[in-house]
């Protein structure tokens, strides 16, 4: 499902020279599309929980795929940037109840075992898919243009949610069943009214927030670096060449390391995942200054790539295990907003950070201390290793 709404609007960046053109705009007019879709990802996951309350799975899901479609018939339908900016809000509110955030609410509600396990795998099939997608899409742009190919892309994106939506199901309480590993014993976690009054008092907890912060500042240093990997690649002294199979080293590296962070989530705990994972992220960054050549940043790439459970899964993963999963969507949703604040801020400040000095150095070495950062503040929050274990409001 998130392969269809975020792979789809993340692969825009294919053709965003030629719809500038086709317009007669400029890619950073057009490229404003990617940060109003981010206000309107942000404004649906706000209101993610409530909207989980009110209306089932299924008709969420099915929104979302209408405004994937109505998102990609106006790039390649439009004259002017001003379709493109509008449906891009509507496009955000699509990525946030059909993408990642509704998955982990899904997976939250389905599965009290191995949680951690599923999300980290569920990120590494998508990377999969996307990593087939990108080559694929580029080709057909490149042979019919990308005004019918964005057309075909949307209505597949809709189709595809859309058998999303008719197989998905509510929560398991709905069924009268349980979810997979919950303790026959344990009374259910509450929905409706008592999930309400439950994530009144989950906003009441300072852990709660610092979950958040952490997500946020671990996206900070996500897309941060995210945003420009080809220049820093090509900054350790490599062509764009050789920058170009580093960030598909990159690409790949990040795949184990998903799955292994949610599995340390469950065998561990998700503080000890961040400790261990966000450590040896942390210390690439410190050690910008000593990577060189092609080998230097290969092994920059694979150890950054170590962080990226930090800003995907971490946080999910923590707030489950210390306040339960009746809030589900509540929680993911809150969780969403920080994660699209950070990553509205860490493209901007990563580059203003290389205009002030020059270089990358520096602002790598900086970013390793917001990494730093995350892990200082985990080491903050109560350490609960099982459901009898649970933080107390």
């Amino acid at each position: 499902m998130p392969t269809f709404s975020v792979g789809t609007f993340s692969i825009m960046s294919l053709y965003l020279m030629q719809a500038a053109d086709s317009i007669g705009s400029t890619v950073g007019k057009v490229s404003l599309a990617l940060s109003i879709a981010t206000a309107g990802s942000i404004l649906g996951a706000l209101f993610l929980g409530k909207a989980l309350k009110a209306l089932h799975h299924r008709v969420m899901i099915g929104i979302a795929a209408v405004c994937v479609l109505l998102f990609h018939f106006a790039i390649s339908r439009s004259t002017s940037v001003t379709p493109i900016y509008i449906a891009a809000f509507f496009e955000g509110i699509g990525v946030s109840w059909g993408g990642l955030a509704m998955s982990q609410v899904v997976i939250a509600q389905w599965f009290e075992k191995a949680r951690g396990t599923l999300m980290g795998l569920f990120l590494a099939v998508m990377s999969i898919s996307l990593a087939a997608a990108y080559p694929t899409v580029a080709r057909f742009v490149a042979a019919a243009g990308y005004r019918p190919v964005t057309a075909a892309v949307g209505v597949i994106a809709a189709a595809g949610m859309g058998v999303c939506a008719l197989l998905m199901s509510g929560a398991p309480e709905q069924y009268g069943q349980a979810p997979h590993g919950a303790d026959a014993s344990a009374p259910a976690e509450g929905g409706g009214a008592a999930g309400a009054s439950a994530f009144r008092g989950v906003l009441r907890s300072p852990a709660f927030w610092l979950i958040c912060l952490i997500g946020c500042l671990a996206m900070v240093v996500s897309q941060g670096l995210g945003s420009q990997t080809m220049v820093v690649f090509r900054s350790f002294g490599l062509d764009e060449f050789d920058a170009s199979y580093v960030a598909a080293i990159y690409s790949l590296a990040g795949l184990p390391w998903s799955f292994l962070f949610g599995l340390a989530c469950d065998t561990l705990s998700p503080g000890k995942a961040l400790t261990v994972f966000g450590g040896i992220c942390a210390a690439v960054l410190f050690l910008a200054f000593a990577w060189h050549g092609f080998a230097g940043a290969a092994v920059f790439a694979v150890g950054f790539s170590a962080g990226g459970g930090v800003a995907a899964i971490y946080g999910a993963n923590m707030a489950l295990r210390l306040f339960g999963a009746g809030s589900a969507g509540d929680i993911m949703g809150f969780l969403s907003v920080w994660s699209g604040i950070g990553g509205s801020i860490g493209p901007a400040l990563f580059g203003l950070m290389y205009d002030a000095t020059g270089g990358y150095t520096l602002t790598l070495t900086i970013m390793g201390g917001l990494m730093a950062a995350c892990i200082a503040l985990n080491a903050l929050l109560p350490k609960p290793s099982r459901r009898e274990d649970r933080f107390v409001i």
